[in-house]
């Protein structure tokens, strides 16, 4: 009798063991070589215990790569939430237009935080490279990128004009005027009135190095409206008598990058606006290297003018004032009567995104991370007013304390409040962009 139920034992043990060989028909090797290196180390353990080890052995394998998938998910939704380029396309960049970089710097903090507009209340700047430098009179621009749910509010040709040598001012006039053309289809280069005139710019001819901006926007209306292809511009200075004059500007490849030529695209995104601060910079302001005040640094940046604007800023102290959220509730001062606020109340706290740790710093310029911070901790009854409770939130803690409703939870520690931040960066095709988003940062918590 014992040797038939041994026997029976025997059978039910590897009537299970053959089970769980058919579920990991590909492990099978694997498990094979584990008890190969079992025998050279030692007596042969049960099979089942031997099964066992084998597979605690193999579920961290599986886990890391289960993990890894979800880091690249969570990768890949970030990038759509941010609509930024594929992250796999990382090259050596060049150095990133002038323009741009004092942009950036004047409508956003170091970290940042959006603090003015951009002009024409833009929610993406684009500036676009020149994609062909062979002749000194024509300038092409591809813009084909350019995406389809953006409207072009204003489009800008900026140059960098080179300072002139001492030979070619002896025999320049001492203005003269730049002429920039769209260029049609069927016409010559050669014949610059043959083409359609967008601007005519009255210059002086003894003026240093700097930048001269022309508007182009009829232009780049036809190219993203399909009304004429995209053929390039072409800029030709004359004197006041119509003959050739000695205009040099910076090209790609032949002069600093930050100075190349650049056609920047003013656009909206088609959202709701941001809610950014509009009060302008109080004190001095700070002079770019376009040799204007920030207030005034998107005017003219020579004798050529064209519609002067001011770019509203912030007053410095208002995110000051919001930054301290969490030590606001944090604190445990007891002086006449003010409530001791603990450390597990609802307060904001810190949240940090590095790019540099998810692999995008090689082409996001600025900033190289951002504070997002997270709201956290309980909305215990009574709920005070700096916990910026809603109605709603009040009346739902008063039910849970009097246990009315038992599926009826405390309200929720949430940001009450957000901001939008800036970023600066390379797409694809080395152009760099400026853009806000909206609702990037938890600006203060509260219990809702």
């Amino acid at each position: 009798m014992n040797f038939d139920s041994n026997v029976a034992v025997d059978w039910l043990i590897m009537l299970l063991l053959l089970l769980l060989l058919v579920a990991t028909p590909l492990r099978c090797d694997g498990l094979q070589r584990f008890a190969d290196s079992q025998e050279q180390e030692g007596p042969v353990e049960q099979e089942d215990d031997l099964t066992t080890r084998w597979l605690d052995q193999q579920l961290p394998q599986q886990i890391s790569s289960r993990e890894k998938n979800n880091r690249e998910k969570a990768l890949a939704k970030l990038q759509e939430v941010f609509g930024l380029p594929d992250r796999a396309s990382k090259h050596h960049h060049q150095v990133p237009p002038q323009f741009m970089t004092e942009l950036y710097n004047t409508i956003a903090e170091p970290s940042g935080l959006t603090r003015g507009r951009n002009p024409y209340n833009a929610k993406v700047v684009r500036s676009f490279i020149e994609r062909d430098n062979s002749n000194s009179q024509f300038f092409f621009f591809n813009i084909s990128g350019l995406d389809e749910t953006e409207k072009v509010l204003e489009a800008e040709l900026h140059l960098y004009r080179t300072r002139s040598s001492n030979k070619e001012k002896e025999f320049t006039s001492p203005y003269y005027l730049v002429h920039v053309y769209q260029v049609l289809e069927g016409q010559p280069l050669a014949v610059t009135d043959a083409h359609r005139l967008l601007n005519v710019h009255y210059v002086s001819a003894h003026d240093g190095a700097g930048w001269q901006v022309f508007n182009v926007r009829e232009a780049v209306l036809d190219w993203v409206g399909g009304a004429r292809p995209n053929l390039g511009l072409l800029v030709r200075s004359t004197t006041l008598f119509g003959e050739s004059a000695h205009a040099r500007y910076a090209r790609r490849d032949h002069h600093h990058n930050s100075k190349q030529p650049i056609l920047v695209l003013f656009n909206d995104d088609g959202k709701p606006a941001p809610s950014v601060p509009t009060q302008v910079l109080e004190g001095n302001p700070k002079t770019n290297q376009y040799g204007n005040s920030l207030d005034t640094s998107f005017e003219e940046y020579s004798d050529v003018s064209r519609d002067k604007r001011s770019i509203p800023l912030s007053s410095p102290h208002r995110y000051h004032r919001h930054s301290h959220v969490d030590d606001s509730f944090n604190s445990n001062s007891t002086g006449n009567g003010t409530r001791v606020i603990t450390s597990t109340e609802c307060s904001r706290h810190n949240l940090y995104v590095d790019f540099n740790d998810i692999g995008w710093a090689s082409w996001i310029i600025s900033p190289k991370g951002y504070s997002a911070y997270h709201c956290k901790g309980e909305c215990n009854f009574p709920l005070e007013p700096s916990q910026l409770p809603t109605n709603h939130a009040t009346v739902q803690s008063i039910v849970y304390e009097m246990g009315l409703t038992p599926e009826v939870g405390k309200p929720c520690c949430v940001p009450t409040s957000l901001a939008s931040i800036t970023f600066l960066y390379f797409d694809g095709d080395d152009n760099v962009i400026l853009k806000m988003y909206e609702d990037m940062v938890a600006d203060i918590c509260g219990c809702h």
